[in-house]
């Protein structure tokens, strides 16, 4: 009999058109498709849930590792709608929407490992994202929605000898719903807040005693919560006009829109899929796969606090300087500022700052474009007879890119399984994955221009696993083993201009890796189970870099190997039906990477590896005759390597070709230039980012508790510590000051719904509570305390829904309210040499789905 995720085929149907889905192709290759619905409850209370976490299938209560599973119903009432609001509902994981240097790239830590926020193809991810079985390889791209999902499963710590050497963190996988072939499917639409207007359907049929296909159709559409404001209309209507100098309007008509030229934190997706099922006998099953989905989306909501950096020192023509004097700015910093100011008589200074809007700031006056200026300006170098700060010969300005993001993600892909014999079962998955964005941020937030870069990402993936899982000795040894190969090639071409300097950087990166894996289950006695695997693994990351502006030209590809063995122990006892107990020891690793941003040829080094041993404790436990179940977990993860990054100064005066030395200093401060100084001509520190291998530990506990103390009430609370603590000595990289945190260190989540049954149908409403504690972005984090413009404090968040459901349930409609108290919170603070900025979260906002089920 073939084991298989999601349900099986009914009779047939007839065919019929699924009216306003998005198309999506033929599918040609394999789709796996690794965990179940919830399972029927034999014995009431809460639900068992099947997971094939070890490629096996068992209960969750029965695996001995610690698992989130929510279901699609789950993830919509709690207003989790892709992997970068996934955080909010699981212990210790922290999911960020990606801000506007990473596009699609959602910032992830788990248990205080980090994925990393970076979208380059050369740097491994840290947490393992699979699409229906369907390894994604980069984490550019990694923002997949939750759209017509089975469940969402997070398996937390290491899983490096089942999904391999880059799920060093943990994995995130997406099982979205099988074809059943009976007949079924449903029409969604939705209204909210902003225009939001949402469609989606699906149609489950059969073609065939043996054959079965559904097709899948997502829309969605809502104007940003950000205005994005015309500087010089809004100086003019706030009575203001003279802080605009010589600016000209950006749009000729702004004065007509209330000086809003467009909105951030908005868009358009459309998401398809259609798969095929076939199953020509009781022990073969072909699943057949293709998704595409299309993002063209507003800005990412940022917002800037403040400015720095914003004088000019006394030169020609400006005797007595311009901005706050003494300027402490760097050379960098004030050529541009003297290039804008001579066209426009204005500098990046606070009055940039759009004015607060609805009890917090979510308005911008960025434009993506950099207008016309001096570019014959200089600075006058600080050691005599040194050369002057300028422009160089190849520095644009009037340019301009599109206010808008865009991506595509077309996945192919296919699982046969077939029972070889009573205690043999072969998998073996194909896909082929394309995936492309192009975006644009405006660093500065102004329509200065002064940070201005574009960014074009294209990824290709081809991966190929082939599993073997079976049982011999009665049944007492549950084996699986296979082999595992994947190959990214990619191409990024990347235009950065930051102040004078300005880049045209094109990287292209083959990321290969193949492994060999073995699992093995041992059931010691009737409640005594022990287990073991190991993986070997094999990885080549190579690059090459066509910078000219920077003087970087590799040709040759540089490469990044690693050939690494990780295993894994475990151990688990049930001292009852209802409560299991397990420890588990297993290592977790992630290859090195290399850099591909890069200011010069002299900053080119690789990353570091990562690799570390956890170790967890815990206790899963139904009791009450199943109305309430508590899963405990504690954590030890001892870090041997932890890749860590450090920003610091270069010495562009520094003489030599070989690899720059790297000061532990930010590189516009006075200890900065103090250090350059102790090269020969004018001392001119830039940015300059390290990266070493240092020990760290990190621990902490985690629970989900579930509980139905009535029929019709249901309560939920999660939540999870970690504690991280840097091996690195004071004043060495990597070295984590007292007062910073590398993720925060509690977060929680708690929701209750009540059915209320009537003739009429079934009311629930349900309240959602979201909290996490402190984070802070001190650039400075191995030098001192975070200052208090960068910590975010705590924070709660509430979520509502009532959701009506008729009494057969064919039809329901649900009202959500998000953000419930209106609450004005962000992501993450950030400051460079011309200012201080911030992603900002959705305000308040409502929407009305009605869902017809047939």
């Amino acid at each position: 009999m073939v084991r298989r995720g999601g349900n099986g085929i009914s009779g047939a149907a007839a065919w019929r058109l699924l009216s306003g889905s998005c198309l999506a192709g033929l599918a040609v290759i394999s789709q796996p498709a690794m965990a179940q619905d919830e399972a029927p409850q034999s014995r009431g209370g809460i639900a068992e849930i099947v997971v094939t976490a070890r490629y096996v299938e068992e209960s969750i209560q029965d695996t001995p590792i610690a698992i989130t599973a929510q279901t699609e119903e789950q993830l919509e009432a709690a207003n989790v709608t892709n992997i970068g609001t996934l955080g909010s509902v699981v212990p210790n994981l922290q999911t960020v929407p990606g801000d506007s240097q990473s596009a699609g790239t959602p910032r992830i830590s788990l248990r205080g490992v980090q994925q990393g926020e970076t979208s380059s193809l050369a740097v491994p991810p840290a947490v393992a994202i699979y699409n229906d079985g369907v390894y994604h390889s980069t984490t550019a791209g990694s923002e997949l929605d939750f759209t017509d999902v089975v469940r969402v499963e997070v398996n937390r710590g290491p899983q490096s000898t089942l999904s391999g050497n880059a799920s060093i963190a943990g994995s995130i996988k997406l099982f979205t719903q099988d074809p059943k072939g009976d007949g079924s499917g449903f029409v969604s639409l939705g209204y909210g807040s902003r225009d939001h207007m949402e469609a989606a359907g699906a149609l489950d049929v059969g073609l065939s005693p043996t054959l079965a296909v559904r097709a899948f159709g997502h829309f969605d559409r809502q104007r940003g919560f950000g205005n994005r404001l015309d500087f010089t209309c809004m100086m003019d209507k706030l009575g203001t006009p003279e802080l605009a100098g010589s600016l000209p309007y950006f749009q000729p008509d702004s004065g007509q829109k209330d000086c809003v030229i467009g909105h951030t934190g908005g868009g358009t997706t459309a998401v398809g899929q259609v798969k095929l099922l076939w199953e020509p006998s009781s022990d073969v099953s072909l699943l057949l796969t293709a998704r595409h989905r299309e993002e063209d989306l507003e800005e990412t909501p940022e917002v800037t606090y403040g400015y720095t950096g914003t004088c000019v020192q006394p030169v020609d023509g400006y005797p007595d300087g311009i901005g706050p004097q003494p300027c402490t700015a760097s050379a960098l910093a004030q050529v541009y500022q003297l290039a804008a100011y001579n066209v426009y008589g204005v500098i990046l200074d606070n009055r940039f700052v759009t004015p607060a809007r609805d009890g917090g700031i979510y308005d911008t006056y960025a434009t993506n474009c950099r207008p016309k200026i001096d570019l014959t300006a200089e600075i006058p170098s600080s050691v005599p007879g040194g050369s002057p700060t300028a422009f160089p010969d190849h520095y644009s300005d009037n340019v301009c890119y599109e206010p808008r993001k865009f991506a595509d993600h077309t996945m192919l892909s296919g699982k046969l399984e077939a029972s070889l014999a009573d205690n043999i079962n072969m998998t073996a998955i194909g896909a082929y994955t394309k995936y492309s964005n192009e975006f644009t941020q405006n660093g500065d937030q102004s329509p200065l221009g002064a940070v201005i870069s574009h960014f074009l990402n294209k990824d290709e993936m081809w991966s190929g696993e082939l599993r073997f899982d079976g049982t011999l000795l009665d049944d007492r040894l549950v084996w699986n083993l296979g082999g595992f190969a994947v190959e990214t090639d990619g191409y990024q071409n990347n235009y950065i201009s930051f102040v004078n300097i300005q880049q045209t950087n094109s990287v292209h990166g083959v990321n290969k890796s193949q492994s060999v894996f073995a699992h093995l289950d041992y059931n010691l006695t009737d409640r005594w189970r022990i287990s073991g695997g190991g993986r070997y693994s094999h990885t080549n990351i190579a690059i090459t870099i066509d910078n000219p502006n920077a003087g970087v030209i590799v040709d040759e590809a540089v490469n990044a190997t690693q050939n690494r063995w990780d295993w894994l122990i475990s151990t688990d006892y049930k001292i009852n039906e209802d409560v299991l107990v397990y420890a588990t020891a297993a290592t977790g690793s992630r290859p090195p990477g290399l850099t591909t941003i890069i200011l010069n040829d002299r900053q080119l080094r690789p990353t570091s590896d990562e690799e570390l041993i956890s170790y967890e404790v815990g206790v899963k436990a139904d009791i009450l005759d199943r109305r309430l179940r508590t899963n405990l977990t504690a954590f030890y993860l001892d870090y041997k390597k932890l890749s860590s990054s450090a920003f610091g100064t270069q010495c562009l005066n520094e003489p030599g070709t070989g690899t720059a030395t790297w000061f532990n200093y930010q590189y516009q401060t006075p200890e900065a230039v103090a250090a350059c100084e102790q090269f020969p001509g004018n001392p001119v520190p830039t940015n300059y980012s390290n990266n070493v291998g240092i020990p760290a530990e990190v621990k902490g506990f985690e629970w989900e508790i579930t509980a139905l103390p009535v029929d019709g009430l249901r309560l939920d609370w999660t939540g999870g510590y970690n504690k991280f603590e840097s091996g690195a000595e004071p004043g060495q990289p990597g070295y984590l000051f007292p007062g910073n945190l590398r993720q925060p260190e509690w977060n929680m989540h708690a929701n209750v719904s009540y059915d209320i049954f009537t003739e009429i149908g079934t009311f629930t409403p349900r309240l959602d509570w979201n909290w996490q504690s402190k984070q802070t972005f001190d650039r400075s984090s191995s030098t001192r305390a975070p200052l208090p413009q960068f910590i975010i404090d705590p924070y709660s968040i509430w979520n509502a829904q009532l959701v009506y459901k008729s009494p057969d349930e064919d039809w329901s409609a649900t009202l959500q309210v998000t953000n419930l108290a209106d609450k004005y919170y962000h992501y993450q603070l950030l400051e460079g040499s011309i200012n201080q900025q911030t992603r900002v979260a959705a305000p308040r906002e409502w929407k009305l789905t009605v869902r017809k089920e047939f």
